[in-house]
């Protein structure tokens, strides 16, 4: 003969019902809210001068991921640069996936990047968001920070034009 199971008490039932109901409150309450695909990432980052940051949307932006070994990224970013100087009316983002602070501050200096905007990703949450995959990446929003376009690899400065074209 099996013996039947021990049922709860009715308080205990309650009391785990209850613990269960406060902690989907919390849940709900304390967890941040779930960004839609095709959004600009609203990851916590850090500028070069060590101040926190997160990407605002408000005007067109370009967002590059990249790395400080990657050939290609070290071809395009100084030319996306110069676009930056020339388009103050679009947001350039350069965010680094992960490097040390000291290699990508060496990288900025080495170029003088004044127009853009370097940012350390060093928990990697942008290109985990985006499902980078190769460097560098490309991602192109309208100023209401949704998503218009990629291109994942390099671009070419006529490349980026044209892109810049759609964002208008």
């Amino acid at each position: 003969m099996e013996a039947a199971p021990k049922k709860l008490s009715p308080a205990l039932q309650l009391g785990i019902v209850g613990l269960i109901a406060v902690g989907l409150v919390a849940l709900a309450l304390f967890s941040a809210p779930p960004q839609r695909a095709g959004d600009l990432p609203q990851a916590q980052l850090v500028r070069l001068d060590g101040s926190s940051a997160v990407l605002r949307s408000g005007k067109p932006t370009v967002l590059t991921v990249w790395a400080t070994w990657c050939t290609y990224c070290q071809r395009q970013l100084p030319e996306f640069e110069e676009m930056a100087r020339q388009r103050p009316d679009v947001q350039f983002a350069f965010v680094n996936d992960g490097e040390p602070a000291q290699l990508v501050r060496q990288f900025h200096d080495m170029r003088g990047f004044s127009s853009a905007v370097i940012y350390q990703d060093a928990l990697r949450t942008v290109s985990r968001s985006l499902r980078v995959n190769g460097y560098p990446s490309n991602f192109f929003y309208d100023s209401r920070g949704r998503l218009v376009g990629e291109v994942r690899g390099y671009m070419s400065p006529e490349q980026l034009q044209a892109a810049l074209a759609q964002l208008n």
